[in-house]
């Protein structure tokens, strides 16, 4: 019997199953795992661990809260046009949260996260404008804003 198709199926499934498995623990609220094994994968660039990571330092899940490595993590996912990320960074921008608050870049990180697919970015991007966070004027601005960096990245 030839077993080299089923230990190929195997290891295909298993390695399938790490990129789950962080996620599971972390909606179990094992976060410390979590972590540990989001990691990894973020530094190879993955950009759902990237944003996990970002997610783990923000809310201090598994690690100590801090919003600069979020940030920066969140920024490297939000510019691999990660949706959940470029919410999150406007997010961390509309709060001042280890920056200074910023509704242009608010807005800009929302408009590109809703283009994205993200269905709450639309209702952040409305309150800012409800609220009179900014003008139209500086509304504009920040769309013209996402769109530079969506050029910026297509020409790279």
């Amino acid at each position: 019997m030839n077993r080299a198709p089923l230990v190929f199926l195997l290891i295909m499934l298993s390695a399938c199953d790490q990129k789950y498995e962080p996620k599971i623990f972390f909606e179990q609220g094992k976060y410390a795992k979590s972590f540990n094994l989001w990691l990894p994968l973020a530094i190879k660039g993955d950009v759902e661990a990237q944003n996990y990571v970002a997610i783990h330092y923000y809310l201090g899940l598994g690690r100590k809260r801090n919003f600069k490595v979020a940030k920066e993590w969140f920024e490297k996912a939000a510019q691999s046009n990660y949706s959940d990320a470029q919410y999150n960074l406007g997010v961390m921008y509309e709060n001042g949260e280890s920056i200074k608050k910023d509704y242009i870049n608010a807005y800009k990180w929302f408009y590109l996260a809703n283009e994205n697919g993200n269905i709450n970015a639309v209702k952040r991007m409305q309150a800012i404008g409800e609220e009179h966070k900014l003008f139209p004027n500086q509304i504009n601005h920040a769309i013209e804003l996402s769109r530079l960096a969506v050029n910026k990245k297509s020409n790279q």
